[in-house]
């Protein structure tokens, strides 16, 4: 092999090596400058939360002083000739915070919704149980009811029996006492007593029926 073809071997290495150092030297640098990029925003928002003073010219320092890295590190990436890399990686870097942001808060929402959910579960399991109880209430309710009125009809009927059998034993009795005492005068009941007479075998001559005294002497001859 000859002293040029080696030379030209080691050349190329070297200039493989060089391309790749210079490729992570970019990257290195976009994703530094990416964060150097993100501190400088926030203490730009610090800056407009605050009035016109001591405070937020402190602020404003600081931002100056980032802005001057930001600068440096232009400089830097152009000088070793790297700033379309470093640019790629400042975009990557960018994107991938944005995503990182945006999964975090997807995360957050999909906890949010599932918390509500379950509290949405847990309320409506509250609300059938609570169905549940008033629809066993009103069926106990409803059955005090049906059990009074059955009660209350029970004794009606029980009163009306009670009070038909009353008046039937009256009836009967009042039967039987005008079956006793057939309808005749006072006088004719003394004589009847005295003769003997039995009223229920008369038959009465007066009104209605009614059995006078002759009737009983008229018997009593016979």
């Amino acid at each position: 092999m000859t002293e040029q073809v080696q030379n030209g071997q080691q050349q190329t290495q070297e200039d493989q090596y060089l391309q790749e150092a210079q490729s992570f030297y970019g990257q290195a640098m976009g994703r530094v400058k990416s964060q150097v990029q993100n501190y400088r925003q926030q203490l730009e928002q610090y800056s407009q939360q605050l009035p016109a003073g001591d405070a937020q010219a402190q602020i404003q320092e600081m931002i100056d002083s980032y802005s001057e890295i930001e600068g440096s590190m232009d400089q830097a990436a152009q000088d070793v000739g790297v700033e379309d890399a470093m640019s790629q990686a400042v975009e990557q870097t960018q994107q991938q915070m944005q995503e990182v942001a945006q999964g975090v808060a997807q995360q957050a929402q999909d906890t949010a919704g599932q918390v509500a959910g379950q509290a949405q579960e847990a309320a409506g399991q509250a609300t059938e149980q609570a169905s549940q109880v008033a629809g066993q209430a009103q069926d106990a309710a409803g059955g005090a009811a049906q059990q009074a009125q059955d009660t209350a009809a029970q004794a009606a009927q029980q009163g009306q029996q009670a009070a038909g059998q009353a008046a039937q034993q009256g009836e009967l009795a009042t039967g039987g006492e005008e079956q006793q005492q057939p309808d005749a005068t006072h006088a004719a009941q003394q004589k009847a007593q005295e003769l003997g007479v039995d009223l229920s075998q008369l038959q009465g001559s007066g009104a209605g029926g009614r059995i006078t005294i002759r009737d009983v002497i008229g018997s009593s001859n016979q």
